[in-house]
């Protein structure tokens, strides 16, 4: 009995490792909302209550809060898609990026609200990842700068279709050839 107990416990403590192994938004999109600049004046009015004993560095716990108080505004709504899920859809992440002494925790004390703080938000929206976008080349005259490149594999149409010469001018049997 002592061995199904142990066994269960091992499987359930590597099943709920498993599940916190998925990051972020995996198989979402993750956007940046907001890049905000703030001044010790806006990081006190967005922290709301007050400092808990045993925190190390207070300066450091009131501007993380104040972030996540304002980041936390922006949360939900990150959308369905078909239904298709993502973790944490809707959620935001806050990003602190200046100054040095918040950023790089050079150690306690040595950050001040009154430095103020630069920081990224980022949501979650459940669309799966946006892809690569290609301009688009708009059809034109070479003469004009504008250029014209066809779909590649443009040419096997012609092995599936019988292209006709709308015209009805000799040049229907020439093969084509590309624009350049």
């Amino acid at each position: 009995m002592k061995k199904l107990i142990l066994s269960t416990l091992a499987a359930s403590a590597l099943l709920s490792l498993s599940v916190q192994a998925v990051p972020w938004c995996h198989g979402g999109t993750i956007v940046q909302i907001a890049d905000v600049n703030w001044s010790e004046a806006q990081i006190l009015a967005n922290f709301y209550g007050s400092v808990p004993p045993g925190v190390v560095d207070a300066e450091v716990y009131k501007t993380f809060h104040a972030t996540n108080n304002y980041a936390s505004t922006f949360a939900g709504g990150g959308g369905g898609f078909g239904g298709y899920s993502v973790p944490g859809s809707g959620t935001v992440q806050v990003t602190p990026y200046a100054p040095y002494s918040l950023t790089n925790m050079v150690g306690p004390g040595y950050y001040f609200t009154s430095q103020g703080v630069k920081f990224k938000i980022h949501k979650c929206y459940t669309i799966p990842p946006m892809v690569a976008v290609r301009e688009v080349e708009r059809v034109g005259l070479p003469e004009s700068g504008i250029s014209f490149e066809p779909l590649r594999g443009l040419e096997a149409i012609e092995a599936y279709w019988k292209i006709t010469d709308p015209n009805n001018d000799e040049d229907e049997d020439k093969p084509r050839k590309p624009r350049k």
